[in-house]
């Protein structure tokens, strides 16, 4: 849990709730759900510097490790992670029913966080939903990000090998189709990516424009697409670097009123 810029604590409580009891004051204060990609965990370096970058609009940040990653337990799986992060969605309504809360998903985390936004949706639930939803660095599909992923250079030498383990990914149906299910949510999205990006290239973001554009109904809310260009050097993990960066997000209107009932 990561406190706005603008408020000091001097002392750590036992549980999530506990701290959004103690620091939530009213039900205009903005709250993200930050679900990291697939290296290391919440506490990354380089995570913590992005965190640091958006309290400075006065957001709460909850970034949390999926089953597996970190001090969390498990073994993770497509099902799993979602269950986790459902799970910590549930805790901060129960204590902020009303506040605006995001959810913002970084590289493999924009599978998680498109997934969970698709159940919130699409299921019946006693809280209110998300108000915003933000990819960054997003992929389009598991399988194109496997393709284009630097480390699987080494099986496009044998088309044998490549194609086994495409076919490993329909067997154990570990799948995150951003293309397909941002299409369908009924809230504002916000697509960024930086064109030097060669963990999961900047062409994905392409791939989900085109793919919008032709799926998405018009009369559900546009979808914003921001390109970091290559000339500002952010790559996979350092968006939040980008100069324009606290400009961008001050913008994003999702992020300063609540959702509506």
């Amino acid at each position: 849990y990561v406190l706005p810029s603008t408020v000091e604590v001097n002392h750590r409580l036992p549980t999530l709730a506990d701290h959004l009891k103690a620091y939530i004051k009213s039900t205009d204060q903005p709250i993200i759900m930050y679900l990291h990609g697939q290296d290391g965990t919440r506490a990354t370096h380089y995570r913590a510097n992005h965190y640091r970058m958006m309290t400075n609009f006065g957001n709460h940040i909850i970034a949390l490790d999926y089953r597996g990653y970190g001090d969390s337990t498990g073994i993770p799986s497509v099902y799993g992670v979602i269950h986790d992060v459902l799970h910590v969605y549930k805790v901060i309504r129960q204590v902020c029913p009303d506040n605006p809360i995001t959810i913002w998903g970084h590289s493999m985390g924009t599978g998680v966080a498109s997934w969970t936004m698709y159940y919130l949706f699409k299921n019946q639930t006693d809280y209110k939903r998300p108000s915003g939803l933000v990819l960054e660095a997003p992929f389009y599909n598991t399988m194109q990000a496997f393709v284009s992923y630097p480390v699987t250079r080494i099986l496009r030498i044998n088309p044998y090998f490549m194609q086994a383990a495409l076919d490993s990914f329909t067997t154990v149906k570990l799948d995150f189709p951003n293309n397909e299910i941002i299409s369908l949510l009924p809230l504002p999205i916000v697509v960024i990516h930086a064109e030097d990006d060669v963990i999961i290239p900047y062409f994905h973001l392409e791939l989900i424009q085109d793919y919008v554009k032709e799926h998405r109904d018009h009369n559900l809310p546009p979808i914003r697409f921001i390109t970091v260009p290559r000339s500002a050097r952010c790559g996979h993990n350092h968006i939040y670097s980008y100069p324009k960066f606290e400009e961008i997000v001050s913008d994003f209107a999702f992020l300063k009123h609540a959702p509506p009932a």
